[in-house]
């Protein structure tokens, strides 16, 4: 009975400080310069590729990862080299392979995406080339300072109208192939995030509208359903993050352990729940709402504050998956724990007393 106590104590602590950091994010999230931002984050910084001069047949250059890489796809049958900060080779894509030069300052530089890494002496633009064969190519991806928001803080106009979209560069890159010189142009956008009000809104009816159920006599099969849409909204939005970026296998796995943790979870208390007496699953139910308010909610807060998010699916489902995690993560949790809360022991009427005839001596 103890233990029951301290987990809807938990569980109700847990629900208001959900509620007041979501709020607190919310109130306070100022749309940060990308450059702060680590990994591959939701932003407001927008990249695009406005084309090639002059354009060449099977040559296409890209942004990836939110604007973090460029990619460039060398389908014409001969070598196109990319040129560095400072007009040296820098990358070399074609039939043979992917080769970076060693004595070009941009490899080093472009290693971190801040531009900190220290440049080597050696490191010569005006050197010969020193190419390392580093893929099979057609395809070469590479960070490129040219292409993202390097400052500390945002930019000047974006400082005063943040809620207005601004072209913050035109920036450009040069490209050669064989004798001929290709330039690539794009622009860097702000782009402001949409309110998130409405979402969390709706994450908080969504709560209310599970606990709601839970206490009727179909809240087996109500904490069913919502374990159900639970799997499923989070395996789609863990499957949106994992197609979206190129990062290694690791830093998905990495950034996805989680989510992964909490439709598990999900999983093992939605069968619970039908094979097992429903008493015995509440546990599970618990556990799996709070992972998943956490993980999918908490955590991914800022896909409801940012115009441009690293996933495949679209921006609403994007968001509408955050507000099912967060609203039904949270409507499960303290469901299981109204469920945990002991019963009171009944009062019944007091027994009559029955007299006995006294023996007659």
């Amino acid at each position: 009975m103890g233990a029951m106590i301290l987990a809807m104590r938990f569980v109700r602590g847990f629900v208001v400080v959900a509620a007041g950091a979501m709020v607190t994010l919310v109130v306070t999230a100022q749309p940060a310069a990308a450059h702060n931002i680590p990994g591959i984050q939701p932003s407001n910084f927008e990249t695009t590729v406005r084309g090639t001069t002059p354009r060449v047949s099977g040559l296409t250059v890209r942004p990836i990862d939110l604007g973090n890489n460029l990619e460039l796809r060398n389908d014409t049958g001969a070598e196109v080299v990319v040129l560095g900060y400072q007009g040296e080779p820098y990358l070399r894509v074609g039939p043979r392979g992917v080769f970076e030069n060693r004595r070009s300052p941009a490899t080093y530089l472009n290693r971190t995406r801040a531009g900190t890494t220290p440049v080597p002496s050696d490191a010569d633009p005006a050197a010969a080339p020193d190419w390392t064969r580093i893929g099979s190519g057609p395809v070469v991806r590479w960070h490129d300072h040219r292409a993202h928001w390097m400052g500390t803080a945002d930019p000047p106009e974006v400082t005063r109208a943040p809620n207005e979209r601004h072209v913050i560069d035109r920036w450009s890159l040069q490209l050669r192939s064989g004798s001929q010189d290709i330039t690539v142009t794009g622009d860097l956008l702000w782009v402001p995030g949409p309110s998130p009000w409405g979402w969390v809104l709706g994450a908080l009816l969504v709560a209310l509208f599970v606990v709601g159920l839970s206490r009727t006599r179909v809240w087996r099969w109500a904490l069913a359903a919502a374990l159900g849409v639970v799997v499923v909204s989070e395996t789609a939005h863990v499957v949106g993050n994992w197609t979206a970026t190129t990062a290694s296998l690791a830093t998905k796995i990495g950034a996805s352990v989680y989510s992964m943790g909490g439709i598990a979870l999900a999983l093992v208390a939605f069968v619970w729940l039908l094979i097992r007496p429903p008493s015995d699953a509440i546990p599970a139910v618990l556990f799996a709402g709070l992972v998943v308010a956490v993980a999918g909610g908490l955590a991914d807060l800022t896909t409801l504050t940012h115009s441009q998010l690293p996933t495949d699916v679209p921006a609403t489902v994007a968001r509408l998956e955050v507000a099912l995690a967060l609203g039904l993560g949270v409507g499960l949790a303290a469901s299981a724990a109204f469920r945990l809360r002991p019963s009171a022991p009944s009062v019944g009427r007091p027994r009559a007393r029955i007299h006995e005839p006294t023996p007659v001596s």
